[in-house]
């Protein structure tokens, strides 16, 4: 795999439990064109030979940069490698990767599913929808799933989406917090009481562990009338 891109970091932010906003500038070349949803590849310095892997949080519209959004993992070289960047610092990139982008030919309504970091892929999508007018007229629901309350990721502007447009619904759940007035359970669950049965014309996109993705797609499928060819993920594939 080659760099495609270098970029310089502008600042990186603790915006959860152990989660950075890192937020990058582009400087060789200074524009990248990509699907929301995408994901990029993050060269580590020691050994050229090795990437670790992650969405690209922000939308298509932030010109010439880019957001990361970077859960802490003390055994993973990636994100150690991402954390130890300060403002000023270069990183290396290719990008951009991925089939699992938001499809702007389809008119379908959406359902976005993602467990605690898979939010990072969730993030430019609904971005990217607000920017070009297109949570006006869809129905469009985002479970956001965590074990504590903490660990969910930008929930207040989220909150705010919701209370702008009538169609948009933000349902964060918690499957391990005591006191929690929202929604509780494994987010398979939460979908499951919440969602209609019918889903056949609708579109899911779904970031998090592959056990969650996977169980996500047997709910919405089995259950849920889903056709397979419209769920996405790059973690799961159910066809």
């Amino acid at each position: 795999m080659q760099v495609t891109h270098t970029a310089q970091v502008v600042s990186s932010t603790f915006v959860s439990k152990g989660i950075l906003l890192i937020t990058c500038k582009l400087l060789k070349p200074t524009v990248l064109d990509f699907k929301a949803g995408q994901y990029l590849a993050v060269f580590l310095p020691d050994d050229e030979d090795k990437q670790s892997y992650y969405s690209i949080a922000s939308s298509p519209n932030l010109a010439n940069h880019i957001e990361l959004l970077v859960k802490e993992d003390t055994l993973g070289a990636g994100a150690n490698y991402l954390f130890s960047l300060k403002a000023g610092d270069e990183a290396r990139f290719a990008m951009p990767m991925g089939e699992a982008f938001l499809r702007e030919e389809s008119r379908h309504n959406i359902v976005f599913v993602a467990g605690a970091s898979g939010a990072s892929y969730v993030r430019s999508m609904i971005h990217y929808l607000d920017e070009t007018n297109q949570l006006l007229d869809r129905e469009v629901y985002y479970f956001l799933g965590a074990q504590e309350e903490d660990e969910l990721l930008e929930v207040e502007p989220m909150v705010a989406l919701a209370a702008k447009y009538a169609n948009f619904h933000f349902i964060p759940a918690l499957s391990g917090a005591v006191t929690w007035e929202g929604e509780t359970g494994l987010i398979t669950e939460v979908i499951d009481r919440l969602m209609t049965n019918d889903l056949k014309h609708w579109d899911v996109y779904s970031a998090g562990s592959s056990a969650m993705v996977e169980a996500v797609a047997d709910v919405l499928i089995d259950k849920k009338g889903l056709q397979a060819k419209q769920f996405y993920s790059d973690f799961y594939s159910p066809e």
